[in-house]
């Protein structure tokens, strides 16, 4: 089997000649269940090393250059178990393995951000007694080529050690373990303030249209990062160029099973949205295509945020993520209502964690009773001066979350292209909405604002997303 040039950072045991494995492999890590098992390391050419592991035992023997792997029976959740590595020099015991399943939570700051930060973050912290759920927290870092080594050990989740977890991830697989009883491992590898372009390989953002790339090369193919900086002259920072992040905080990842993607990210793309959707599309491909595996993707939508600027430019990439939903096997959790007006980094991590987890438990573990999806628009009617909406995803009924039933957050438009709020109702499960500015409706527009206030809702707790029909 080929190496791939996977091999993690190997953790020194004294001299040359004894066996080692990657740092990644740490007391109380989580294995990806129901996968084969793969196990690599270090030792001297030519070499023969025992695996035991879960009453398996092989037998690998060490390349020229010292490299060995061997790939175990896939498992069943359930552990705790142990891993045992013996060369002639010395043994290697790695305890309280569990197998579940393993997510990669992924993005900028606020999948980064921590549970000691979060709403109610020491009730949170003192009722976190959950040693199934382990979480790994990767370096953050950028390289100007794919690096191989990473160094990073597993945290198992206790009152003392949760306040480092992600926040996101972590009430994710909170729920997600309650309902599965399925140990969980969470990989966060997330860094504030970065791009989705820096997340993409150099060899998947050379597959887009050039005019996605013009930005960085004129007419030209995307070249290596050094010869990049070089022309440039200049000193790279992590979102100089495609690839960056990606190289340093993912490519070290790729031999490592897992189970799906929760992808928290865009608000460094904010006010470029237009190109947003090809890039993360372009993202989504490309780290299927090193896992080869067809992951599923939960993309958080960005909470509304900012009141004081009148251009819609959150709105803009709300939308952006939206058409994302087009690549199969995504999956996209609306958050326009737990978001703050003035803040970037709103603390109720609680909410998204848990709407993400709805979502999976519905696709991932079967449980199809569970509503998960917000109310999405499917089509529009107009009929004379009303327009009829109608939603998909409407779960128990369609409600307005208002105390005097009054409808909000939706605008028309006519021929003249100016839109207009709109009155409306609920109306056999649709929506019905008119202005007496708008007497010949022809668009609409719902939560189309950086911070909106729009309060349709299914009855299962879960809003509306954003939408219009038109493309001007």
């Amino acid at each position: 089997m080929k190496h791939l040039l996977f091999i993690f950072l190997f953790v020194s045991l004294s001299v040359q000649a004894k066996v080692t494995l990657p740092a990644i492999y740490s007391d109380g890590m989580v294995l990806q269940r129901n996968q084969p098992i793969r196990i690599w390391g270090q030792a001297d050419p030519k070499e023969k090393i025992q695996i035991l592991f879960a009453e398996q035992k092989q037998t690998a023997k060490a390349d020229g250059k010292g490299y060995w792997e061997v790939n175990l029976k896939a498992l069943e959740a359930g552990g705790p178990y142990q891993l045992q590595i013996i060369g002639k020099e010395n043994q290697i015991s790695i305890k309280d393995i569990l197998i579940g399943d393993v997510w990669l939570c992924s993005g900028q700051s606020n999948m980064q951000w921590v549970v000691n930060n979060v709403t109610n973050a020491e009730v949170e912290k003192k009722n976190a007694n959950y040693p199934q759920i382990r979480t790994l927290n990767i370096p953050r870092r950028m390289e100007l080529s794919p690096k191989d080594t990473i160094s990073a050990t597993w945290l198992v989740c206790s009152p003392e050690n949760v306040g480092r977890f992600s926040g996101v991830a972590y009430f994710f697989a909170k729920k997600v373990y309650e309902e599965t009883n399925i140990p969980i491992g969470i990989i966060n590898s997330s860094w504030g303030g970065t791009i989705v372009e820096t997340w993409t390989s150099l060899e998947a953002a050379n597959t887009l249209p050039q005019k996605r790339l013009d930005r960085y090369n004129k007419n030209e193919k995307l070249f290596p990062p050094t010869e990049y900086l070089t022309r440039k002259n200049k000193e790279a920072k992590r979102n100089d160029y495609p690839s960056l992040v990606y190289n340093a905080m993912i490519h070290p990842l790729l031999s490592f099973s897992i189970k799906g993607v929760l992808w928290y990210q865009g608000e460094n793309n904010v006010g470029n949205a237009e190109p947003y959707t090809d890039w993360l599309t372009c993202m989504i491909g490309d780290w299927r295509n090193h896992w080869n595996s067809e992951l599923p993707f939960y993309i958080i939508q960005l909470p509304n945020f900012d009141s004081i600027n009148k251009k819609p430019l959150w709105a803009e990439m709300r939308d952006a993520q939206s058409k994302v939903l087009a690549v199969s096997g995504t999956h996209l959790i609306v958050t326009s209502d737990l978001g703050d007006p003035y803040d970037l980094h709103p603390r109720n991590k609680q909410k998204v964690g848990m709407r993400a987890a709805l979502q999976a438990l519905h696709y991932e573990y079967g449980y199809s009773d569970i509503v998960s999806e917000s109310p999405m628009f499917e089509r529009m009617e107009i009929n004379g001066d009303k327009v009829i909406i109608t939603f998909k995803n409407t779960g128990s009924g369609l409600e307005i979350r208002s105390r005097y039933g009054c409808l909000q957050g939706f605008a028309i438009a006519g021929e003249d292209k100016k839109f207009h709020w709109a009155l409306g109702e609920l109306k056999d499960n649709r929506i019905v909405i008119w202005s007496p500015k708008v007497p010949n409706p022809v668009a609409v527009r719902y939560n189309w604002e950086n911070n909106p206030d729009g309060n349709l809702y299914n009855k299962d707790g879960l809003p509306a997303c954003l939408f219009r029909t038109d493309n001007w």
